[in-house]
């Protein structure tokens, strides 16, 4: 299942910003609902929990700027919380779901995220 955000995670989630804790509260709220709505647009039910999950997060960016992979990873919690919220997966806990990241150069900004359900291998963790 891949899941396309067409932009990068919102930058006001950056643990950097030291938002007051409403604004916060609010740019992870529309994160959130962000990303069901995303679920709900490119995604093609029915689908059941998954109790296992890789997921994969590719950010692209047309820019040259540097950025931080712990923070844009750090952004992404919204968003996964959504998957849970959706019933992508059972919960997001790490004996639940392990991740990889890759940042890209490209045409367009996006985020990419690609769950593949039962390969979760709890030694290469």
């Amino acid at each position: 299942m891949i899941i396309h955000l067409y932009r990068l995670p919102d930058s006001e989630l950056n643990p950097n910003k030291r938002l007051h804790f409403r604004k916060l509260a609010a740019h992870k709220r529309a994160a959130k609902e962000e990303m069901i709505a995303r679920i709900r647009e490119q995604v093609k039910g029915p689908y059941t929990a998954l109790d296992k999950a890789h997921i994969t997060i590719t950010w692209i960016t047309k820019d040259k700027r540097r950025r931080d992979i712990d923070n844009l990873m750090a952004s992404m919690k919204p968003y996964i919380d959504g998957l849970v919220f959706e019933q992508i997966l059972v919960d997001d806990s790490a004996d639940v779901v392990s991740y990889s990241t890759r940042y890209e150069q490209g045409d367009e900004y996006d985020t990419i995220i690609d769950i593949k359900g039962d390969t979760y291998d709890n030694e290469t963790r």
